[in-house]
Order: structure tokens, then C-alpha cells, then sequence
């Protein structure tokens, strides 16, 4: 059985999302004892097969410490052409491979007509991810033109041999509202939260408490609505901090926009954007409290938090919470402003955190081993089919 996977999107937008750290650890943990596999990725005319290792390097690169005014896309593609890998022509891959795996969502035309090409000559599997366009509308804002490109990814999705889904909302999701056929193999493997390199001795935390928000700034995680009732609760009287970790909102300028104006009110907000790895231990291990608010397809941070000792806070379609329940994670009411409030008010308490924190259990978090070898089998019974 030999398996290609395709990571041409990450080739043209590397940027460390949630959705490249599954691709990332893919490649770090794929079974190579059970299924044979190159990650393919398009390069000077033809497509380098890199061999998991290689393609774990490669995309590994975003999460690694650099320097800010780094372009990414170059360095990876500097990496990409000093990698030592065969190289053929996109006929000579339908002779290779015994099946096709398109990890990541793309709305690249490239990706998708490959994808076609391969679904007419061998099974095809996808990775189902997160929310999709008719659950959550205000996150989708597609660039003109583009329309046609996402029709299609979706159609994919739908009539792909198998999909693997990071949760089971997102596999409700794709068989509810993409309709997929039942009789298509769509199964759940939870991406793992064992990446993170536990500290030694626990993070000192800081005297006043830290609350941390680590993601997107999209409308479905709720940044602006965190923000307004942190806003309120410091005016009420909290001495508290409230850090936001993550990108620009790619759907809503106003998200950015109100962010930014919070970080110079003196209010005790901060907002850090293009933070690596070590950056993100530092933060999330030195926070007192992590939120998860909101609509997560997964919530791979909430792993990390609890990973680092950090107790997480979660109300809405939370997965990964859902999942830690009781082992370093907590549902508190938080999907109203007044509730949000109150979540501030009590847990800006030292002792109320101290309890949470007694209840983590990082035994018990969901490995990289565990899903890596679910997409591999998942791969074999396709191709048994």
C-alpha cells in the first residue's frame, strides 16, 4: 500500500494554522511501519515526494522561532529546493500510488483538478475539518471569483471514497449539510495535544490573574464579545489581564479594528500576533486561566493549555473541551454578555483556579500516534474497498 499526500496549499500559504499543525504532525508521527507514504508538493515543473520525515521539516518551519519580518513562503521554498527527493511528472504519480490524500482544505485549482484527476484512477480520502460555510456564514468571506473553487472543494468533500473528520461535529456537519452519502466511510479522529514539551518544573503564574486567548480572531470563536465583557468587568473593578494570541481576523476588519483600539486603552489587554511555538508555551504556561468561547471544529489549543498546566474555560461547540471535561477543562456559562462577565468576575479569584488546576490530567490528552495511525488505516480500508 503506498499513499500520496498532498500539501501543495501549505506550499503557497504557510502560515502555522490549527490546520498545519495536523499536517504537521502527520507527517511527524505517520506509521511508516503500516502504510508507505510521500507528502507531494509541486516544485520547478514537477512534484518532489518527500518522504514523511522531509515533509515534517518542511512543516515544521511556521511553529519554529525566527526572526518577525521573515517571509515564510520563501523560506519554505528554500528549504523545499535544498531537499534531496525524487522528483517525477504528474503522469508518472497516478503509476505510483495506491490511493490519494488531500489533507488540508485548498480552494487552489491545482489541488482540486489533481484531486479529480486522481479520483477517476484510485480511491481518495480527505480530511474533514472544522465549520463549514452554511453553519457558520460569518466566518466564510470568499474573494471574487472564487466562488466556483469552493463549490468544489466542498463537492469533494462530499464524494471523496473516505473522509477522516477531527470531531464528531464535524463529521455531523459534513453528512448533515454537505448531505454525504452514508454509505461513504466518514470517521473521527481526534488530532493529538502531545506536541507541546511539557516543563519540567510548572510555570510560575503571575500575581495578577492572566486570562489567555490562543486562535483565529473569527467571529465563531467570539474575540469581540471576550473583549466586551472583560471590557465591563474591569470598569466594575477586576484587576485582571486578558491576552489574545493569534492572526488577524481574515473575515472581519472590525474584529482587528477593536482589538487594537483595547490594547491602548490601559485596560490590561494584549494582542500578539505571529507568535512560534516557544512563544506560545511561554504564554499559555504563564496564564492563569485559557477560554475556549464559542464555535471550535476542534480546539487543538485547549490540548496545549492543559498540556501546560493552564486550567481551560469553555462554553459552545467545543470538541477538545468537551473531551478534557473535568480533566483540565471546565464548562462555565459564557455565550451571553452578562454570563461572560460573571465568568471574569469569579474566576479572577485565585482560589477558584487553584481548584481547576487540581483537576488536570495530561494523561489523558489525545495523541499525534493515535490519529496518525487512524488517517493511515482509514487510508488501507479505502483501498481495500
Amino acid at each position: 500500500m503506498y499513499v500520496g499526500i498532498d500539501i501543495e496549499q501549505f506550499l503557497r500559504d504557510p502560515y502555522g494554522s490549527g490546520i498545519q499543525r495536523v499536517l504537521q504532525q502527520l507527517a511527524l508521527n505517520w506509521p511508516s511501519d503500516q502504510v508507505q507514504a510521500d507528502f507531494v508538493v509541486p516544485h520547478s515543473g514537477e512534484f518532489a515526494l518527500l518522504s514523511p520525515e522531509q515533509a515534517g521539516e518542511l512543516l515544521s518551519i511556521p511553529f519554529l522561532p525566527r526572526n518577525k519580518d521573515v517571509d515564510l513562503r520563501a523560506e519554505v521554498e528554500e528549504k523545499l529546493a535544498a531537499t534531496e527527493a525524487p522528483r517525477v511528472k504528474l503522469g508518472e504519480l497516478l503509476s505510483i500510488y495506491d490511493s490519494w490524500l488531500l489533507p488540508e482544505v485548498s480552494y487552489l485549482p491545482s489541488v482540486l483538478e489533481r484531486f479529480e484527476i486522481f479520483a477517476k484512477a484510485m480511491p481518495t480520502a480527505m480530511i474533514g475539518y472544522d465549520t463549514l460555510p452554511m453553519t457558520e456564514p460569518g466566518n466564510y468571506r470568499f474573494k471574487p471569483g472564487t466562488a466556483a473553487n469552493v463549490s468544489e472543494y466542498f463537492r469533494l468533500l462530499a464524494t471523496a471514497d473516505s473522509v477522516v473528520c477531527i470531531s464528531e461535529y464535524a463529521r455531523a456537519s459534513i453528512l448533515e449539510r454537505l448531505r454525504r452519502d452514508r454509505h461513504l466511510a466518514t470517521t473521527v479522529a481526534h488530532p493529538g495535544g502531545d506536541h507541546v514539551i511539557v516543563l519540567e518544573t510548572p510555570a510560575v503564574k503571575p500575581a495578577k490573574t492572566r486570562f489567555i486567548r490562543l486562535g483565529t480572531l473569527e467571529a465563531r470563536k467570539r474575540p469581540r464579545e471576550i473583549l466586551a465583557a472583560f471590557t465591563e468587568a474591569t470598569a466594575a473593578g477586576i484587576d485582571a489581564e486578558l491576552v489574545f494570541v493569534g492572526a488577524r481576523s481574515a473575515s472581519d476588519e472590525s474584529i482587528n479594528t477593536e482589538l487594537e483600539a483595547a490594547t491602548k486603552a490601559g485596560i490590561g489587554v494584549t494582542w500578539i500576533q505571529d507568535a512560534n511555538d516557544a512563544e506560545v508555551t511561554e504564554l499559555v504556561a504563564g496564564a492563569s486561566a485559557f477560554l475556549s468561547i464559542g464555535t471550535e471544529g476542534y480546539g487543538i489549543p485547549v490540548l496545549e493549555a492543559i498540556a501546560l498546566g493552564t486550567p481551560v474555560l469553555y462554553d459552545g461547540i467545543q470538541p477538545a473541551a468537551q473531551l478534557m471535561d473535568g480533566k483540565g477543562a471546565t464548562h462555565v456559562p459564557a455565550l451571553t454578555h452578562e454570563d461572560l462577565v460573571q465568568l471574569f468576575v469569579t474566576h479572577v479569584q485565585s482560589q477558584a483556579l487553584i481548584g481547576l488546576s487540581g483537576q488536570i490530567d495530561q494523561l489523558t490528552i489525545p495523541t499525534w500516534t493515535d490519529f496518525s495511525r487512524s488517517v493511515a488505516m482509514t487510508m488501507g480500508m479505502t483501498i481495500s474497498q
